[in-house]
């Protein structure tokens, strides 16, 4: 790493020499929020001549840490701008005379906070008397925006990039809407976009345009989490109290992005205010939760937020009634933050959760499953010029999977299936950003990750076979290494161009993948958008379909086994409303992928063959249209969605190698979406969604068949269904209405929110599964009894009320 630093630095200083060859001066710094001193991400900040308040001269937006800059800035007289959604706007005049020595004209700095709040948050000038006088560095805090009553809350506009298929979700709005047990859901909020569905009723795993939950590359502080979900997907990982911002792509992400084929889910954690302790608790149905926050000094801060299902503590105590299980999940995150110099901040921030579920072990199907993420990320971040910003980082990251279900009989386990599957990663990470002059924002980075991975999937007959035997052991090297200029090509089209080199070490695959995404104003509100990418994915993860449980295996690429490989266009069009206060986005897409796996129709898993002799190797393809209208300014907000889309699978091993439809392939889809303030002390949520239903395989016979172990006794006979085509049947289509109310209230000098959610209000009967079945039926002629096939179908919840209450202090 310490190799590659310089040469990443050289390299940015030679790609922008001509850029900061220009004269004027670089206004650079860092936006934090007032009360907690945390970065802002996204803020902009624009600059405007006295003589034109309505077209910005100059502007910029920070970056995830807060830092932005302002290049090549030419003597004059400006109004310094700064924005952030949920701050209030700032106003500063600044004067930049010929000697490029700027100052700041202290009566232009306005803001509608107090007087006292003003003068402890302000725009600094940070003074270096080392430094050249080109460049300036002014610090910015913004006080959060106060709303009050029904008053009409304007969301600060954000300057447009090149940016295509992207969505930045604010995590405190999954409060706000309703949500199953009540308990606040960031991932079940980034099903409600457009072009992202909901694998069931209980999911949450996210499906993006047409690729499954194991495409999606999840961050969480740059970490990469495997499985984002609790309760086998009922809740996902992320604690709403610990997120402080949340980034979606679908599909046609930049080059600093690799590694999967949908899309990226980007969650940044909260860092803890360095202003005094604080802290909130919640309880729903589903769990409880605490979060504590605070600074160690003047430069450390921290947080940690902890989350517990107590559905274990309460069977306990209820006296371990039988059949029951006994079940449990927890979250702790944790983050501090360092700030060793105005230059450098060291930040140090971790996650471990884990779900664990059993059955009475006394019953005669015994079930044992269990679950868990770790990560770990050591970052540095580094502002090496006032126009190069680098950061560093060395992540862990852990998880494994485990389930057994076994058939016992007198106490003895007679059959039965095992899987197994971990996967631990060790990575180097190091990037960065240069503002180079007026029209160029560089990027460059490397990553090298070491895989290692345990995996295997065996039936178990009886008590004298083995279970549990060596699982499947592999290593790999991961490395990539990319390089992207953010290009304002003229003032009315932007390109982010890039490239990716991707390498795995299993198999020696090397692939290069380019990346560009357009964005042309036709008019000041009306923006045409266009992407293309390729993308790899060096990871593969197999489910067993003959099993509705978690049975993910994670598996690497081999000389045997190639990655999967997509290939996505997509373009757009968006225009602005009413006065600015609705976006409108028209967006279509079609990806081709290859090299997908899945297990084999007739996959025997035994422990005498090896894992990968059981899959197949098929295609895909997915293309749609997503329309978007989303209210961004107003006393109401909230957002329509619509996708129409189509995906499928050809395996030449599956479904007699003719194409067929994933289950989560859904025609028609749309989410309605509100929030409403009906006073300082009411608010209302509501979300309405419709969807066509999921394709499932309907058995149309069965035999009975026998199959040999390779040793001298031979398996039982075995029945099995016949299914002549695989996903050739819909459910029934999806839709029901969710609404949330909650009341703010004090109590004991402390702030109280008191949440009431209606899950499927109208209490449509939304069907999740259905089985074939067998009953016994009479012969009205003779009288005998025979058996017969029936088909039925499973509905999950009705109307269902919760409370959940949560507090700050």
């Amino acid at each position: 790493m310490t190799r590659l630093y310089p040469s990443m630095i050289l390299a940015l200083l030679l790609i922008g020499a001509s850029g900061a060859a220009a004269q004027g001066v670089t206004i650079s710094g860092s936006i934090t929020e007032a009360n907690s001193g945390e970065a802002i991400t996204g803020a902009t900040v624009a600059l405007f001549r006295e003589s034109d308040s309505i077209k910005p001269a100059r502007g910029g937006i920070s970056n995830r840490f807060g830092f932005y800059s302002i290049p090549n800035v030419a003597p004059g007289r400006y109004n310094l701008v700064a924005r952030s959604i949920g701050a209030q706007q700032r106003v500063q005049s600044i004067l930049i005379p010929e000697s490029r020595v700027l100052t700041l004209v202290e009566s232009g700095d306005t803001t509608a906070s107090t007087s006292e709040s003003a003068s402890e948050c302000r725009i600094s000038l940070i003074a270096d008397s080392g430094a050249d006088v080109t460049a300036t560095r002014l610090n910015i805090c913004l006080q959060p925006k106060q709303v009050t009553g029904r008053e009409v809350v304007v969301v600060a506009e954000r300057y447009d990039d090149a940016a295509i298929s992207t969505v930045a979700i604010d995590p405190q709005l999954s409060k706000k809407l309703p949500s199953l047990g009540g308990e606040p859901d960031i991932m079940r909020t980034l099903q409600l976009l457009p072009g992202i569905k909901a694998g069931s009723e209980i999911s949450s795993g996210l499906y993006i345009r047409g690729g499954s939950p194991d495409q999606n590359l999840i961050l969480l502080d740059g970490v990469t989490v495997y499985n984002p979900s609790h309760i086998g997907g009922f809740l996902s990982t992320f604690n709403s109290d610990a997120i402080r911002d949340v980034k979606v792509m679908k599909g046609i992400f930049p080059a600093e992005y690799g590694g999967r084929l949908s899309g990226v889910v980007d969650m940044t954690m909260r860092e803890g205010t360095k202003e005094k302790f604080s802290g909130a608790a919640g309880i729903s149905l589903l769990n409880s939760r605490l979060t504590v926050e605070g600074p160690i000094s003047d430069d450390i801060s921290f947080m940690v937020s902890g989350r517990r299902m107590y559905m274990d503590l309460a069977m306990k105590l209820a006296g371990n009634p039988e059949d029951v299980p006994d079940y449990y999940f927890y979250d702790l995150n944790g983050k501090m933050n360092w700030r060793l110099s105005e230059s450098d901040q060291l930040f140090v921030s971790g996650y471990s959760g884990r779900d664990d579920f059993r059955t009475d072990p006394s019953g005669t199907d015994q079930l044992l499953l269990n679950w868990g993420n770790a990560t770990a990320n050591l970052r540095w971040s580094h502002i090496v010029s006032p126009t190069i910003f680098t950061n560093f980082s060395a992540i862990f990251t852990n998880y494994d999977c485990s389930s057994t279900l076994m058939q016992v009989v007198m106490s003895s386990p007679q059959s039965g299936f095992k899987t197994y599957s971990q996967i631990r990663d060790i990575t180097a990470r190091g990037q960065a950003q240069m503002f180079a002059g007026e029209d160029h924002i560089i990027k460059t980075g490397f990553e090298v990750t070491n895989h290692q991975f345990s995996a295997s999937a065996s039936d178990v007959v009886s008590e004298l076979e083995k279970v549990g035997a060596a699982p499947t052991t592999l290593g790999g090297t991961e490395g990539g290494f990319f390089l992207q200029d953010e290009w304002q090509i003229t003032p009315r089209l932007q390109a982010n161009i890039g490239a990716r080199a991707s390498y795995f070490s299993n198999g020696n695959h090397l692939r290069i993948e380019p990346r560009v995404s357009l964005a042309y104003s036709i008019t000041d509100n009306i923006t045409a958008r266009g992407g293309y990418s390729a993308n790899n994915q060096y990871l593969h993860m197999i489910t067993r379909n003959d099993i509705a449980l978690p049975t993910d295996i994670w598996f690497p690429a081999t000389a045997r086994v190639k990655p999967a490989t997509a290939e996505q266009v997509a373009a757009g069009i968006e225009t602005r409303l009413f006065d600015n206060q609705v976006l409108l986005s028209v967006e279509g897409y079609y990806k081709s992928m290859n090299n997908l796996l899945e297990f084999q129709d007739t996959a025997s898993f035994s422990l005498l063959a090896p894992l990968e002799s059981s899959f197949t190797v098929g295609d895909g393809k997915a293309y749609g249209v997503e329309v978007f209208l989303n209210k961004q300014i107003g006393a109401l907000t909230g957002w329509v969605g619509y996708t129409l889309s189509w995906t499928d699978r050809t395996f030449a091993e599956l479904n007699r190698g003719k194409t067929f439809y994933p289950t989560f392939d859904r025609r028609h889809d749309i989410s309605v979406v509100a929030t409403y303030k009906l006073s300082d002390s009411w608010e209302v949520g509501a979300s309405w969604v419709y969807a066509t239903g999921r394709a499932v395989s309907v058995p149309t016979g069965q035999f009975i068949y026998q199959r040999d172990n390779g040793r001298s006794a031979t398996y039982a006979p075995e029945s099995r269904y016949d299914f002549i085509e695989r996903n050739g049947y819909r459910l029934p289509a999806f839709h029901k209405l969710d609404l949330n109310f909650t009341h703010n209230f004090q109590w004991f000098a402390l702030p109280f929110a008191l949440s009431l959610n209606v899950y499927n209000a109208y209490n449509h009967q939304n069907v999740f599964s259905q089985a074939v079945d067998t009953d016994f039926a009479e012969n009205a002629t003779t009288g005998e009894s025979y058996q017969k096939h029936v088909l039925q179908r499973t509905t999950l919840f009705p109307t269902l009320l919760t409370v959940g209450i949560s507090c700050k202090f």
